[in-house]
């Protein structure tokens, strides 16, 4: 797990090809010298590693696409060798989103898009990007490399249907506690599976395309009015907030404008609240690694109703967060890691 001290600036390795976006970068750190410091500079992929190793950075802030060595090279070397949290800082377009996938898959904890122009509007994205780089405090680095299944295609006997709906929301090191918890769930799973994961709104296709080709359940993005089928994984839109309601005795998808205070588009809480008041008991809710608060109302509200509330344990979350506070605040029944949600779900249900 990493840990530093809160008055001990975060020691930042830039990873990028372009010289422009290392001096810009290099300037939004050291205007706050006190809570960060950029100890060294790496022009591709190779270079990162090398210096990762040299200078022991707390972070790299890494560029995916990097002539002769490129990120993916460098996250699988460093997380090899010298494992260490790293944040993507790239482009989008040209069929990336897939690889900034697989650049999650292979160990980086977490990632935000450059900016057409890197000079005013990288300073305009200066408080997210900070905010991000400070969660490095908060990384456990022996989750961010997890060993993958394989799709469960296994049929399974269920004869315990009192549930309805199994929710689940998460955020930072989300999309791959999410693929690790569907490869466990078989291809006959009779509930639908909701699905809240922070994100920005042009990845959320992706990430279906991804979870489609991974895990044995179709897997679809939530459209407004559309009722909820069995044996099927459906991603909320990150655009908006997303409620469940009753409609002729079938839960439907509603799109809301309503805000809440931890987090939207998409808010867990939302989601969860929604469940507690449209299903009751007759849910199943996780919640999964993330910063932040966002899930805990929802959950408070569904542990009233005896719905079944789970979440992830530290030991196994990349941030233990949302789960850590829905903890605290008494609203779960079961903590769990990650490799043995999928199969618990299943068990409540067999």
């Amino acid at each position: 797990m990493t840990s530093m001290k809160s008055n001990v600036p975060i020691k930042i390795l830039i990873a990028d090809d372009a010289h422009f976006m290392r001096l810009v970068l290099q300037d939004i750190f050291n205007e706050q010298a006190s809570n960060f410091t950029v100890v060294a500079t790496a022009e591709n992929g190779k270079e990162a590693y090398e210096k990762t190793v040299a200078h022991q950075p707390n972070l790299v802030l890494l560029d995916l696409l990097m002539p002769d060595f490129d990120g993916i090279y460098a996250i699988e070397q460093i997380m090899r060798h010298c494992p260490t949290p790293i944040l993507l800082l790239t482009a989008l377009g040209g069929g990336r989103i897939q690889t900034v996938f697989k650049a999650l898959e292979k160990g980086a904890f977490d990632f935000l898009i450059k900016p057409d122009y890197a000079g005013g509007n990288l300073r305009d994205m200066t408080t997210i990007l900070l905010k991000k780089v400070k969660q490095v405090a908060h990384v456990n680095v022996e989750e961010l490399v997890r060993s993958k299944g394989k799709k469960n295609t296994h049929q399974h006997t269920f004869d315990h249907l009192s549930y309805r709906v199994v929710v689940l929301g998460a955020s930072t090191g989300g999309t791959g506690a999410i693929e690790a918890i569907l490869q466990r769930i078989p291809v006959n799973f009779p509930l639908p599976i909701v699905i809240a994961q922070h994100m920005p709104p042009s990845f959320i296709d992706s990430f279906a395309e991804r979870l489609n080709e991974v895990t044995p359940l179709p897997v679809k993005v939530a459209q407004e009015g559309e009722y909820l089928q069995g044996r099927t994984v459906y991603l909320l839109p990150c655009h908006v907030n997303t409620k469940l309601v009753e409609q002729e005795k079938h839960l439907v998808f509603r799109y809301v404008a309503e805000v809440f205070t931890a987090y939207n588009y998409p808010s867990v809480d939302a989601l969860f609240l929604s469940c507690a008041c449209t299903v009751g008991s007759r849910a199943i809710a996780i919640l999964l690694t993330g910063m932040g608060k966002d899930g805990t109302e929802g959950m408070k509200a569904l542990h009233a109703q005896q719905a079944f509330t789970i979440a992830q344990d530290e030991a196994s979350s990349v941030i233990f967060g949302m789960a850590k506070e829905a903890i605290a605040q008494g609203a779960v029944r079961e903590v769990l890691p990650l490799e043995e949600i999928g199969s618990y779900i299943v068990g409540c249900l067999s």
